[in-house]
């Protein structure tokens, strides 16, 4: 005869600090291939971590600049035109805003802002050719 064991359940503290934290990535609908790579990489800096494209399939993307991972796709399931994503703590915000108005990109050519509920606080919002926002922010020291 068999014994069988009861299962013994550990309560998950999902509040607890010391645990590792998973990574998001958020997915961004992009349509035309070229006119991604040209504003996420030329323009912004990103550069090319992996990439599904084979021939008559959409592609997948999977892009990265410091710390901020997106996924770009063509497959019309995965994510709506229109996302806003928020990058927090982008340290040197200035002079990232500095880098993209010398390249002059001529979509694309945001403004530093201090948001009204933060005057600590400076943001800089792009807007990609397919609707989607990334709004880069600092919080200033001092």
């Amino acid at each position: 005869m068999f014994a069988v064991q009861k299962r013994q359940h550990f309560p998950l503290n999902l509040f607890n600090n010391q645990l590792p934290m998973s990574i998001t990535k958020p997915i961004l609908r992009i349509f035309d291939y070229d006119k991604a790579i040209e504003f996420y990489i030329t323009w912004l800096g990103f550069k090319t971590d992996w990439e599904h494209k084979p021939e008559g399939v959409p592609v997948y993307i999977q892009i990265s600049l410091r710390d901020v991972v997106l996924y770009l796709s063509e497959h019309h399931g995965d994510a709506s035109p229109g996302s806003h994503v928020a990058i927090d703590d982008f340290t040197e915000l200035r002079d990232y805003h500095a880098h993209l108005i010398a390249k002059k990109y001529k979509y694309n050519r945001p403004g530093l802002e201090v948001p009204e509920w933060n005057d600590k606080t400076i943001t800089m919002t792009v807007h990609d050719p397919f609707g989607n926002r990334l709004t880069f922010s600092e919080e200033l020291k001092g």
